[in-house]
């Protein structure tokens, strides 16, 4: 056998080991992964107690082509029987679209509605938007705040406000384990609207998941990779050898 071949063959045989290694290596990895995200990621949320609880810092976006939307977090009466009010209000500010006279609204607030040709002054936890009345320009702005939320309530619920045209999109983000905790999409209908929506209290104090099946899933494409990467050489090496001799006889 010629040194060529020789050291072929123990270049195999090196790469058979490197990929029996990475193999048993990579498996360990997954099924450590899967061990830990079953410990440390169970859909459960961050409070355990009953009661009012505040919540991590919320973010309220509004993404919207209508020429105000408000979000209300109590009920109509003024009152926190709907189990969830603003405690705190820190940062706000536009993401996109907005003119230099829109305005964003966020607090214990007064305001005056029209319904049915008649006035009504109401106070509410709100967070909103004004951009003027008939600009349904495209726009998309946030208020960051700390809520209270009655978790002795299985759900609560919030009133989102709008009128006239234009869509908006609410959501409701947790700024601190990033987790969507809720959205929805209303179109206005040129008459003042206070639609109610019921949230999972538990949902805003939810961490971030991993998935179990997304973990396996990863492990098992990883040990695909490496072996088809291992493997692939070792081919290509068998090929050669034939081409290699004939050129030495």
């Amino acid at each position: 056998m010629s040194s060529a071949r020789q050291l072929r063959k123990h270049q195999r045989s090196i790469a058979k080991v490197v990929s029996g290694i990475s193999l048993i290596v990579l498996i360990i990895l997954g099924s450590t992964i899967l061990f830990v995200s079953f410990l440390t990621n169970t859909p459960r949320s961050e409070t355990q107690a009953r009661g009012w609880q505040r919540t991590p810092e919320i973010r309220v976006i509004m993404d919207s082509t209508a020429d105000w939307a408000r979000m209300m977090f109590n009920d109509l009466f003024g009152s926190n029987d709907n189990g969830v009010r603003i405690v705190e209000i820190h940062s706000r500010g536009w993401l996109l679209g907005n003119d230099s006279d829109d305005r964003i609204d966020a607090g214990r607030l007064t305001f005056i509605d029209i319904i049915y040709n008649s006035t009504i002054v109401k106070t509410g936890d709100m967070v909103g938007f004004f951009k003027g009345n008939n600009d349904f320009a495209h726009t998309r702005m946030y208020v960051d705040v700390v809520l209270e939320v009655n978790t002795s309530m299985r759900q609560v619920y919030a009133f989102v406000m709008l009128a006239g045209a234009g869509t908006t999109t609410f959501q409701l983000l947790n700024k601190q384990s990033s987790v969507l905790i809720w959205q929805d999409t209303e179109t206005g209908n040129s008459l003042t609207q206070y639609t109610r929506r019921w949230i999972p209290s538990e949902a805003f104090f939810a961490r971030q998941q991993i998935e179990a099946v997304l973990v396996v899933l990863l492990a098992v494409a990883t040990v695909i990779t490496i072996f088809v990467l291992n493997t692939l050489p070792l081919l290509r090496k068998a090929k050669t050898p034939a081409v290699e001799d004939s050129e030495g006889l």
